[in-house]
């Protein structure tokens, strides 16, 4: 009887499949979509009038799409990318727009397979391909254009129109104030995306441009050492969780000996929420207002300058990868022949080895697995695990609020002991460089507060948590009085706003390098020369 019935063939018209098909797709996957707008309204008149809007708009988009070629096409198309993507924003509340759509581009496989778990695997299978194979038993008619379809298509217009007109003046104002919540709506979220980023790439000026032309390199330092500048690029890691910042568990423990010597930067912020754009934009000599992300392919930046102007220049990579930052630069990759992911442990030898070897200026940058999520408790030793109990799973919704903290707050501490490791080996060599020390974020994490969780929000919309990062700089007293640098004039503008805007302007200033599109305003070491 089962068999019969599934050999049975279901003859339908395309609008009325259209309308089926868009009904399930709202049903389907945008629960949030709607909760979020009865969350900012507090109206079910609203919710229930956007439905039938979105439905109607829905039914035209598919009424123009949809031909006899391609309708099961284009539908099983949409049925699995919604199925996948609701999985994310139903379980993390993450909001997907171009910057998110640049971020999945660059991950890579190991860290795609530590969000691609079973019950992902289930959302694609029940509520997207079984969904596909009752389509493919479907015989979808398309029909006349003139007679049925255009008929269609002007009621799908002045449906909406309709619904709108009377609540125009409360509909207007609430869609401009909250236009974000597009980034919630399957498939509009996810289209939107992709013509921005396409449109974003044929805008782009592909010529390759140069900084530093007119460069000139300048040693001003009071001693016949090198200079070393050692710069860590954390991720994931939240200002307000370091006890440097105030925080009430010494997640910074392994870090207050160097404390004396330390300018720690308590209101620092990103330049994006993600590490795709924030990583590139660091390094560029564009401030975050005009920073466009994916220049970093075509256009050089400090580690480019430094690379010309008689420094080594060296990236230890523990992340991902450099996000194009490296592509001109020595690099080396300490976790490269091994399964799966390594603790940022991997980086000390790395840097051990070099420095042993080192007897030229040089800049060492080495970059962080550090807090990435979901799974914090896969990026400390178990032996370093000292709080619990802790969220061992990535569905963080799963955890009690206590467990996920301690499992985060526990990679603060480990990336703590790793910095302290790192600023020990600088010591061992403080007879043969001007070290100095710097360690910042690139974006910040959300922990379940305001529903959300992980990172890449829109930077416009994105809460404080995903944008406040630590940042401090290190070198010993010696080194401080070499470079003729006032510690304590350092220390004393510590708790001024700052960002990655700074970074370019004063890793140059401290590298004693000159170029035209050095900006002093913008150098932290500037104001504190002797």
């Amino acid at each position: 009887m089962l068999g019969g019935l599934l050999k049975t063939k279901i003859s339908v018209c395309m609008e009325k499949y259209c309308c089926f098909f868009m009904l399930y797709n709202l049903l389907a996957f945008n629960s949030v979509f709607f909760a979020e707008i009865y969350e900012k309204s507090q109206s079910r008149p609203m919710v229930c009038g956007a439905f039938a809007v979105i439905w109607m708009l829905g039914v035209l988009g598919c009424l123009l799409l949809f031909n006899r070629y391609t309708v099961k096409i284009l539908s099983c198309m949409f049925l699995l990318i919604n199925a996948g993507a609701f999985y994310f924003i139903k379980t993390y509340h993450v909001a997907i727009e171009e910057e998110m759509l640049n971020n999945v581009w660059q991950t890579n496989t190991m860290e795609s397979l530590e969000l691609l778990n079973a019950t992902w695997l289930l959302y694609v299978l029940f509520l997207g391909a079984l969904p596909c194979f009752f389509i493919n038993r479907l015989v979808i008619k398309d029909t006349h254009f003139v007679k049925v379809r255009l008929k269609w298509l002007i009621l799908t217009v002045i449906i909406p129109m309709m619904i709108i007109a009377p609540f125009s003046r409360d509909v207007f104002p609430f869609v401009r104030e909250h236009r974000k919540l597009k980034y919630f709506l399957l498939p509009v979220n996810y289209i939107s995306a992709v013509i921005s980023t396409v449109k974003h790439k044929v805008r782009q000026n592909r010529k390759f441009q140069v900084i530093g032309e007119n460069a000139a390199f300048q040693p001003y330092w009071k001693n016949e050492k090198k200079m070393l500048i050692v710069f860590v690029v954390g991720e994931t890691a939240r200002a307000d969780r370091f006890s440097l910042n105030g925080y009430d568990r010494k997640t910074n423990q392994p870090l207050e000996q160097f404390q004396p010597q330390m300018v720690n930067y308590s209101q620092a912020y990103s330049c994006g929420t993600s590490t795709a754009v924030s990583v590139p934009c660091m390094f560029a000599k564009d401030t975050r207002q005009d920073f466009a992300s994916g220049s970093q392919e075509y256009t050089e930046n400090v580690l480019d300058v430094f690379a010309k102007n008689k420094y080594k220049v060296l990236w230890i990579e523990n992340n991902s990868d450099c996000k194009d930052v490296c592509l001109r630069v020595a690099y080396e990759r300490p976790c490269a022949d091994r399964i799966g992911t390594c603790n940022d442990e991997v980086l000390v030898p790395s840097f051990k080895r070099y420095l042993q070897q080192l007897n030229d200026h040089a800049v060492v940058v080495l970059h962080q697995l550090g807090s990435h999520g979901p799974q914090y408790y896969k990026r400390y030793p178990q032996t370093h695990e000292f709080l619990t109990p802790t969220c061992r799973t990535e569905r963080l919704q799963d955890c009690s609020a206590e467990e996920l903290n301690n499992s985060y707050d526990n990679t603060i501490y480990y990336t703590s002991e790793i910095l302290a490791k790192l600023i020990d080996e600088l010591k061992n060599h403080e007879d043969k460089f001007n070290a100095v020390f710097l360690y910042v974020s690139d974006h910040g994490e959300s922990l379940g507060e305001h529903g959300l969780y992980l990172h890449s929000a829109p930077y416009s919309v994105a809460p404080q948590e995903q944008k406040h990062v630590p940042f401090f700089i290190w070198s010993a007293d010696q080194t401080w009085q070499a470079l003729n640098i006032d510690k304590e004039c350092m220390q004393n503008n510590a708790s001024a706003p700052v960002s990655h805007d700074y970074i370019f302007h004063s890793l140059l200033g401290l590298g004693g390098i000159s170029i035209k599109e050095y900006d002093p305003n913008l150098d932290l070491f500037a104001k504190c020369r002797k």
